[in-house]
């Protein structure tokens, strides 16, 4: 009983706190987010023992790390690392394990990575997600049904905060019953399952879902998804970019800017040389948590591309911008220049000529080989046009800026890998590959 009052505790000082963050000039918020970034580093340093070594390994004097430029000169950290050395090396020393918030993540591996939160670390992180939806209008007393394979355990203070949760797992038709049955005031649920109920629900099932807002997480979408979502439950669709292991990044607000959440992370965008990127270029995202004692993710490896923003949101929060987020780092092309291009800006060229002539593709692969050749694999359409290929490779080649070389062979059907999923769009580059 104690320890759950102590937990309400933190999580009501923690929802004041995030959304004080939230209103502080952009200037104060950079110089508090730089202050808990080199005070992380430093806690890393002295009480856990992976980041110890890894430093002195590197000839890192922590004492010169004081600015965030001086962080480039600390070693990335990659999710293999914090697997191997969980938990002896990788957990602060002092921290009762027993005492934390345990989970574990797969993501797009299949591999288990397991991590821990002290439960003040967990309060501040479910208030970051409360934050999130206030933003967006939601408000305590508004019912809440999410889809996720694991029940959160929100915790219920009377009339508020009521939430259901609904099992990612399940048949889409028994998500749509429950839905009806809960009638949220919000949906949170992964893009492509609240996509899937939106094609599925009937009519009369949406007399009974009506909610005032959805909030779309997990994995990428596409604005036409979101457009149809709103479209059919007549509603707002807002979208956010968050992991497991670190929690919020960022989150839309009203206007539909995504805002990084720099009470909570430290976000490098890099170039493949390891140079930051300037706003509005593509880079990979390197995290750093700044909450989370027990087990810090310093300069953090995630392996996702984004693009920051140095404008301004109507909004007011003081919060920068992150101006889109684009998929694998793994998954984009790597152009001689060292500038990436990503897979999802290669795979919605393809989807345009393909939406403009029917049938010119039936099945198409694309596989950088090298940083400059590239091959695509193409099953001809009934409707096959060597003009309207040229036009498709026309656009593609100004999207690589015309520094690689593109080789088309063609084929009677693409081959299909060992994994579940076969990628369109595949780059070789820094895998073992020439």
């Amino acid at each position: 009983m104690m320890e759950n009052a102590k937990f309400l505790w933190y999580l009501f000082q923690s929802v004041i706190d995030v959304h004080i963050s939230a209103c502080l000039p952009s200037g104060l918020q950079r110089r508090l987010c730089k202050k808990r970034l080199i005070r992380s580093i430093r806690n890393a340093y002295e009480n856990v023992p992976f980041y110890r070594q890894k430093y002195d390994d590197a000839g890192v004097d922590i004492n010169s790390i004081r600015t965030d430029d001086d962080i480039k000169r600390l070693p990335f950290v990659t999710k293999d690392e914090i697997r191997e050395n969980f938990p002896e090396r990788i957990v602060a020393r002092g921290i009762n394990r027993e005492d934390c918030h345990y989970s574990a993540t797969t993501g797009s591996t299949g591999r288990s990575l397991p991590f821990i939160f002290t439960k003040k670390t967990f309060a501040f992180y479910i208030a970051t997600g409360v934050r999130m939806y206030t933003m967006i209008g939601y408000r305590p007393w508004h019912r809440m049904a999410y889809i996720k394979y694991t029940d959160l355990h929100y915790p219920r203070l009377g009339p508020f905060f009521q939430t259901s949760h609904i099992k990612s797992t399940i048949p889409v038709e028994e998500q749509i019953a429950q839905l009806k049955e809960a009638r949220p005031g919000l949906i949170i649920g992964y893009a492509s399952l609240v996509y899937e109920v939106a094609r599925r629900a009937t009519p009369d099932d949406l007399k009974h879902i009506r909610p005032k807002f959805i909030g779309i997480n997990s994995e990428l979408s596409t604005q036409d998804q979101r457009n149809f979502i709103s479209e059919t439950f007549g509603c707002p669709v807002y979208d956010e970019y968050s992991t497991e292991e670190t929690w919020m990044v960022a989150s839309q607000c009203r206007h539909h800017n995504y805002h990084i959440f720099t009470d909570n992370v430290w976000v490098e965008f890099i170039d493949s040389k390891g140079q930051d990127v300037k706003p509005g270029e593509m880079g990979e995202m390197v995290l750093t948590t700044t909450r989370s004692p027990a087990m810090p993710f310093i300069r953090y490896r995630i392996g996702d591309m984004g693009r920051y923003s140095d404008a301004a949101c109507p909004c007011g929060l003081g919060f920068p911008l992150l101006e889109s987020f684009e998929g694998r780092a793994d998954d984009c092309f790597i152009l001689p220049s060292g500038k990436f291009v990503s897979s999802l800006k290669l795979l919605n060229t393809f989807t345009m000529y393909i939406k403009k002539y029917l049938h010119l593709l039936e099945e198409f692969k694309v596989t950088q080989v090298s940083s400059e050749l590239i091959v695509i694999r193409i099953v001809k359409g009934n409707r096959y046009d060597e003009s309207q290929l040229e036009e498709l490779l026309a656009d593609l080649r100004l999207l690589l800026d015309n520094s690689v070389s593109i080789k088309v062979e063609f084929v009677n059907a693409i081959e299909k890998s060992n994994g579940i999923k076969r990628k369109a769009i595949e780059s070789l580059v820094g895998k073992g590959q020439p």
